[in-house]
């Protein structure tokens, strides 16, 4: 396969993949970026669960990620916190509601029909080649 056609391939991928998370999200009322930013807190650890973390990962603005956060706050799906430690620090969690919510929109369904067309041995490799794909990548990004 040509490097050309790896990167479109991923990239359709990609795309359909959004779009059917779009639609998903929609039907409970959230745009792509609420959606994002829902499954990125769901994944986030200690290091990882402050509305500035979610600003570099979204690549989105301050005002961006605060309007987000007062979306899905309101919704009741995340909740914020004051750090402990550092009064200036916000930490964001997941509730209940939201955890209950991405267990129906993620994986998308049509990532889970294309899943159960693939054998066990093909998923994996696919998974292990896309994480070790995603390494270079970070690495090339210095990230």
């Amino acid at each position: 396969m040509s490097r050309q056609r790896g990167y479109d391939l991923i990239e359709r991928i990609g795309n359909l993949l959004r779009a059917e998370a779009r639609q998903a999200g929609a039907e409970y009322g959230l745009q792509p970026v609420q959606l994002q930013a829902l499954a990125y807190f769901a994944r986030a650890n200690r290091y990882s669960d402050t509305p500035a973390a979610l600003t570099e990962y979204l690549g989105v603005t301050k005002g961006t990620a605060s309007q987000t956060l007062m979306v899905l706050e309101g919704l009741g799906l995340v909740s914020k916190r004051e750090d402990k430690q550092d009064r200036r620090v916000t930490r964001v969690q997941v509730t209940a509601k939201g955890h209950h919510l991405l267990d129906k929109l993620l994986p998308c369904a049509l990532w889970r029909a294309a899943n159960a067309e693939l054998s066990a041995a093909a998923a994996q490799r696919i998974e292990d080649e896309l994480v070790r794909l995603l390494r270079v990548l970070q690495q090339a990004n210095q990230s």
